[in-house]
């Protein structure tokens, strides 16, 4: 069978890459989505978006190259498909899984049918089974004898019909501090291996990057049954968090300090987690480094990058070879080679309404009041900058302080024990500051002494 990828031609902001190249777990998108074809046995075609699939003599699978599909959604897909005489679909309940990585992409929204295939599936739990809508992504199935003429993926979302795929999911909240929205006060963190998302902005790599620890898990799990079922016996009895510390998948030449603190997460090959750190529910890729007493949380760390020591990193992505002196990311995504130095700040709430960003020319919202920021390839952020919620940086960007705010002189005649300010690159005595912004101050004008009308 065959799997026909179907160029778009889109470039994710502000790295200038195909969604194929955006970072996903230990690999890329692309690689991810090959190897899962590539285990089911398709033979890969790459095509541009306006050219023409022949008719074929087996089924096969139509996708965008936008699209992230985990390999047992992309299974239990083709379950469904196989045997239609019709061009099929995905689609998903709309549910927190589906929702998480939706805010900015072009899916497609509908109501769930009564019956068929674009029904809700039987036996449906939990939120899947609350559900009233379903979510479309450009992953379809074509039958033997069916050809295509271009644009490929605009002609299948007209002809295909729907096939609603079965998932499971969890859906644990985590509290969130109170800002101006109270609904906000809660963040749900959905796990689940069934997971589809179309990738066409930064956002969709740093959620994709946040659910993708579920999707390895399972796939850990699927493929490692005795390991699995060792490191459960030996977290017994499964108190005090026993579990989620036997639960580490570590590559080759893994180096953790005794003193450091790892649970639930997935060690590539030559890791190193320094004295006192922490890692939690997080992918950390070859090579990577974890410096002393540094925490990283629900994150994403790229081979080779470099997390300094006493950081923290939460709910990121940190591309390959990159290196974060911030004090706290969170949210964000750090494009491959760049830098954030201590005392940068990337601003990640919004005490009122939802945070926006800029897709294809055009602000549109995030959908959430927590967010950081994007920073390019090769980009540096300096110390004492502020980047609002939402904002991109290109590649190879330097940002950098304002001069005006270093003390250039030091002078030799200051009062001892009497406090000073930077004023025009040097030192004077606070007291002779305030004396000169009094004096430089507009005298009042008395209510008595002012033009009729005036107040």
């Amino acid at each position: 069978m065959k799997a026909f990828w179907v160029k778009t031609g889109r470039r994710i902001t502000p790295f200038d890459d195909a969604p194929t190249d955006a970072w996903f777990g230990l690999t890329t998108v692309g690689a991810a989505v090959r190897d899962v074809l590539t285990r089911r046995g398709f033979e890969i075609v790459e095509l541009d978006d306006d050219a023409s699939i022949p008719a074929q003599d087996a089924p096969a699978v139509v996708l965008g190259e936008h699209v992230y599909v985990s390999n047992k959604c992309l299974g239990d897909f083709l379950a469904l498909a196989l045997g239609s005489e019709d061009p099929l679909r995905l689609w998903l309940c709309r549910t927190p899984a589906t929702d998480y990585a939706r805010p900015c992409a072009t899916h497609d929204v509908a109501a769930l049918d009564e019956s068929g295939r674009g029904a809700k599936p039987a036996g449906a739990k939990d939120k899947e089974a609350d559900a009233t809508e379903r979510v479309g992504y450009d992953v379809f199935y074509l039958p033997p004898g069916e050809a295509l003429d271009g644009p490929v993926l605009a002609s299948l979302r007209e002809r295909a019909g729907p096939q609603v795929v079965k998932k499971r999911e969890l859906s644990p909240e985590f509290r969130m501090p109170i800002l101006g929205d109270p609904d906000q006060t809660k963040m749900i963190f959905p796990v689940t291996s069934t997971v589809a998302a179309h990738v066409e902005h930064w956002v969709h790599i740093l959620w994709l990057n946040q659910l993708a620890l579920g999707v390895m898990w399972m796939d850990i799990v699927r493929a490692h049954k005795v390991w699995t079922a060792w490191r459960v016996v030996r977290a017994f009895p499964l108190v005090g968090g026993r579990l989620t510390r036997s639960l580490v998948r570590r590559g080759k030449g893994v180096r953790i300090h005794p003193t450091a603190h790892v649970e639930a997460s997935i060690l590539g090959d030559g890791v190193v987690i320094g004295p006192r750190a922490t890692v939690q529910n997080s992918i950390v890729a070859d090579g990577a480094e974890v410096g002393d007493h540094a925490a990283v949380l629900g994150s994403t760390i790229g081979p080779g990058a470099f997390v300094a020591p006493k950081s923290y990193v939460v709910w990121s992505t940190i591309y390959p070879e990159s290196v974060s002196y911030n004090l706290k990311l969170q949210m964000s995504v750090l494009g491959r080679r760049a830098t954030c130095s201590p005392w940068s700040g990337l601003i990640d709430a919004k005490f009122q309404g939802h945070i926006q960003v800029v897709k294809d020319g055009q602000r549109m919202s995030t959908e959430r009041s927590f967010l950081g920021s994007c920073i390019g390839h090769e980009a540096y952020v300096g110390a004492k900058v502020l980047i609002h919620p939402g904002r991109e940086v290109p590649n190879q960007t330097q940002i950098v302080m304002r001069p005006d705010e270093l003390v250039e002189t030091i002078p030799a005649d200051l009062p001892a024990r009497v406090p000073v300010v930077r004023d025009q690159g040097t030192l004077v005595p606070l007291t002779d500051l305030v004396a000169r912004a009094k004096a430089a101050a507009p005298t009042p004008v008395p209510a008595a002494a002012q033009p009729p009308g005036k107040t």
